[in-house]
């Protein structure tokens, strides 16, 4: 591809480009290129950025989070069940201290 000093505008051909499009890597002159995001981008390029994203994938991003929240609360409630479960299958010898007596002071 030519250097960018030798490019001319796509849609002035009498002016040299001075950017190109990072989205269509087009060139344009000062005149056809705005900053958007803190880069410089052509209208057209513009235009479709600025388009609101459609409903469905909006609907959709929101269906999926409440999924996660959902699984997480699932899957939270099921460990804190099987760790109640846990302690409550512990012997109560061990919680009196006569288990740590017999393992440690038998050896």
């Amino acid at each position: 591809m030519a250097k960018l000093f030798l490019q001319v505008c796509l849609l002035h051909p009498a002016r040299e480009a001075v950017a190109r499009c990072p989205e269509c890597r087009r060139c344009f002159c000062r005149e056809c290129v705005v900053e958007h995001d803190d880069r410089l981008v052509c209208a057209a390029c513009l235009r479709q950025l600025a388009q609101p994203k459609s409903a469905a994938r909006l609907r959709l991003g929101g269906v999926l989070r409440v999924g996660a929240a959902a699984a997480g609360i699932v899957i939270a409630w099921v460990c804190f069940y099987w760790l109640g479960q846990m302690l409550l299958r512990t012997p109560s010898s061990f919680h009196e201290g006569t288990v740590w007596k017999k393992t440690f002071l038998d050896e």
